[in-house]
Formats: structure tokens, sequence, C-alpha cells
């Protein structure tokens, strides 16, 4: 009886401390210097935790946790160092707590110790993100670069569609190739090296075809890095050798797109298309290179959106080719397609008003009251999207209807004329002319 009493109170106890923290009236263990970590040797013997062993490391996870709450990283790190003086194999403590110092070290400036904390997390748990992206940090920033592309290599593994670690990954080799033309311009890594930046830059790009940055990065390491005539040269010879090398037309393909040669990508491009007619990349190239003929970037863009049937954009690309050819119900459907697979991407709300704007200009008329409610659901779809500097150009410049517009034409309540017939009054957004005039 008398045992069953001590295990509950010692139970009992032990939920205290872990629900508590450390509790008014309870002296809590006396605080150690933090001291410099290394980065851990071969794991010591486990010992045998006795059951006191095991209520102090319940009893010191809580007051770390509770320091840690507090911001009081000094005091979390001593209860943790006391913790893995009884259990430095993590028998019974948790092994979050080396992450958790880690971060105490980093935030009292010991970098030295911080980084030995994260890098041996990582020997326990190779792909916690958290512990990566902290380790990417610092490599990057003490210019550890092959270390640094290491972790966001593996990054790049556990978050494949993180198109961000494309740009990170280019701009690391990017610097690798500077490092090594300042020690030794001849240095015959770095045209491997630059070609390599060059593929991550083009990963992102395809994504984020407009950030100024990395296109010219993505330049400055072809024109400065690689001689783009050698190379030229190089590909022709290899593709007159072998006129089915079809990774040699995609490189010299790629060296053509740069430069502007468009028609002479294009060329490149459709042949390595009828090689491998799923190859998205090359499919990807070809609706830029022919975003001006309106026929065959609608063909590729169809393909594009069965290799990769998620990806909204493709919709919306069809959306604006659609409209460019005044086909507004194919156009208006690929907009509803794009919202289906992704509600907020409110350039599809953007891009579907333009279509209604669109309507108005292909009408050939001066502006009348009928346009002014077309313009009234172009307005209520840019308000979905955010565009507020667009709501108010349009009021401003008498787009959409006054009072006094409303007053005078009362009778008509939709768009009647032939080039309208398009427009079917029951569509949710036509419901904006609605809602728009009793407003005003």
């Amino acid at each position: 009886m008398k045992r069953t009493i001590i295990v509950l109170a010692v139970a009992i106890t032990m939920l205290i401390f872990i629900n508590c923290g450390p509790a008014t009236g309870v002296k809590e263990d006396q605080i150690v210097e933090t001291k410099k970590i290394e980065k851990v040797e071969a794991p010591k013997e486990n010992k045998a935790l006795t059951d006191a062993d095991k209520m102090d490391i319940a009893k010191y996870s809580s007051y770390a946790q509770t320091k840690k709450k507090q911001k009081k990283y000094r005091e979390m790190i001593s209860y943790i160092n006391q913790i893995f003086d009884l259990d430095p194999n993590f028998q019974y403590a948790k092994d979050i707590l080396l992450f958790w110092r880690g971060g105490g070290y980093e935030e009292l400036g010991i970098a030295d110790s911080a980084l030995a904390d994260y890098e041996n997390f990582l020997l326990i748990r190779p792909d916690y993100e958290a512990a990566l992206v902290k380790l990417d940090y610092i490599y990057a920033t003490t210019d550890e670069l092959d270390k640094a592309i290491e972790v966001t290599l593996k990054l790049s593994e556990l978050k494949p569609d993180d198109n961000d670690l494309n740009k990170k990954l280019g701009k690391y080799y990017f610097q690798k190739v500077q490092k090594l033309k300042e020690e030794n311009e001849e240095d015959p890594e770095i045209p491997e090296l630059a070609e390599t930046a060059i593929e991550y830059f083009e990963k992102y790009v395809e994504i984020n075809p407009d950030d100024e940055e990395i296109n010219t990065l993505s330049t400055q390491l072809t024109a400065v890095f690689m001689d783009k005539d050698v190379l030229i040269e190089k590909y022709m010879s290899n593709l007159e050798k072998n006129p089915e090398d079809y990774s040699t037309m995609t490189k010299l393909g790629e060296i053509y797109y740069k430069d502007g040669l468009n028609d002479k990508a294009n060329e490149l491009f459709e042949k390595v298309l009828q090689n491998n007619p799923n190859d998205l990349k090359i499919i990807k190239r070809l609706i830029r290179i022919n975003k001006n003929n309106v026929s065959k970037a609608i063909t590729y863009n169809l393909k594009a959106i069965e290799l990769e049937p998620d990806n909204e954009n493709y919709n919306l690309s069809l959306a604006k080719l659609y409209k460019e050819k005044n086909q507004f119900t194919k156009a208006r459907s690929e907009c509803k397609k794009s919202i289906s697979k992704n509600p907020n991407n409110k350039n599809a709300y953007k891009i579907w008003a333009q279509i209604y704007t669109a309507a108005v200009v292909a009408c050939e008329t001066e502006i009348q009251y009928e346009d002014k409610l077309v313009f009234i659901i172009a307005y209520g779809l840019f308000e979905q999207s955010g565009d507020t500097r667009r709501l108010h150009s349009m009021k401003e410049g008498g787009q959409v209807p006054s009072k006094m517009d409303y007053f005078q034409n009362k009778s008509i309540t939709a768009p009647t004329r032939d080039c309208y017939k398009w427009i079917n009054m029951e569509w949710e957004e036509a419901k904006y002319i609605e809602k728009y005039i009793k407003g005003l």
C-alpha cells in the first residue's frame, strides 16, 4: 500500500511539473554557464535511467519549455544541458531539445554552438525542415557555399514545388562562379558551374518569367563566363555528326532563345518535341516563343494542361489567347477553370474582367449606356481581384454609370446589342450589374 502511494505521489508531481513549469515556492535548479558546443562525436554508452532520472528529465523539460516561451534563452539552455548530462543519447529525453538549444544559442549570438546543435540535430532527424532552413541561412551568411548548396538541395527534395529554391540554388552557384573567377579566371570548373546556375535560373523563370534580377544574372552568366560563339560552334558540330542529338538541340535552342532568335529556337524546339511530345520544359519554351502566334500558342497551352492539369496558369494563358481572337465565351470558361483549381489566384479575376472590357472594345461603337453595363461586370471582377486603382480609373473615366446615367436610362437593364449576345445574364458575374445599380 505504501509503495502504491509513493508511485501515485511521483506521478502527480511529474504532471504538475509538465503542465505548470517552475511554480511559486518551487526552487529552480542553479543556472549553469552556457558553453561552446562542439559537434557530436561517438555517442556515449547508454546507462540505465532511474525513475528519479526520468522525473528530473520531465521536470527540466517543463522548465526549458517555460523559459523558451518567456524568451529566457540562457536559462532554457541551462535546463537542457542538465537533461543531456542525464541522458546524452535521448533514451528518454526528446531530441527536439537539441534543436531548441541551437535556437537559444542563436538568439544569444553564440553562433558556433548554434551551428553545432543544428548539425547534430540533423544527424538524428535529417528531414527536419526548420533545421535545414536554419543551416541554409548560417552557411549562406558565413560564405560556406558548398554546404549551403547541399542543404538547399535537401530542402528541394522535401519541397519539390518550392520554386524559390531554384532561384536560391542558381544564386549560390553564381556566387561560386564569381569566387573561382577572382581566384583564377582560367579555372576549368567555371563553365560547368555557370551552366548549372543557368539551369536553376531557367527552372525558376519558367514560373516567374518577369523576374528581371534573375533574367539579368542568367544573361550575364552566358555572356561573361561562357563563350557563346564557341558553344554554338560546338553544338552545331555535334549536330552535324549526330542529327538526332536532341540534348544538343535543346542547348543550342536555348542560346538562340536567349538571343531573341525565335525562329531558329522554334525550329529546334519543335524537333525536340517531335521526339518527346511530353517534354513540358520545351512546351513552355514554345508557348513563350509563339506568344504572338495565337493559334500555335493555344495548341501548346492545351498540351501543357494535359501534362500539368493542376497548373491554373495555362488556363489563364488560354483565356488571354481566346480573348485575342474575340472568343469571349471560351476565354471566360478558362478563367472559371483556373479559379476552380486555385480560388486564391487573384490574377484570374483580373483576366476575367479584361474579357469584358475587350468585348466592349470589340463592339466598335461609341460608349453608350449598354456598354457601361458591360463595364460594370468588369468593375465587379476587378474588385474581386483587389485592383483598386483600376476601379478608381473606371469611375473617373466614366466607364461605369453615374447616378445621372442611371436616371436617364432606367429602362435599360441589360446589354442587348448583337455583339453582347454571348453574355448570359444568368452568369454569376452578370449580377454585378444589379448590385452596382442599387448602390447608386
